[in-house]
């Protein structure tokens, strides 16, 4: 094996756990609708507590922000949060 090759080798192995999911992330879920996701989070989900705080404010129940709730939220804020404001479900 040749020094470059070597050096290959080491670096795809410094990266190779950067590239792999872990459990937490593989069990986030895809939510189709908001009734799917409300059934699971009754007031919805945001992508943090100046979200949440936003949507109290505006008159809503407070969404979760669990670590768990954060990450529903961005692997479903594209189509769940319609009007962009950091929380996806909103419900009274």
């Amino acid at each position: 094996m040749t020094k470059t090759s070597r050096a290959v080798v080491a670096a795809l192995a410094l990266a190779a756990p950067l590239l792999t999911t872990t459990p937490a992330e593989a069990a986030v879920p895809k939510f189709p609708s908001c009734a799917a996701l409300t059934a699971k989070w009754p007031h919805g989900v945001a992508k943090g507590p100046v979200a949440a705080a936003k949507a109290v404010r505006d008159g809503y129940s407070r969404p979760a922000t669990t670590a768990l709730a954060v990450q529903v939220y961005w692997m479903n804020n594209a189509n769940l949060d319609r009007d962009k404001d950091g929380t996806a479900c909103e419900n009274g």
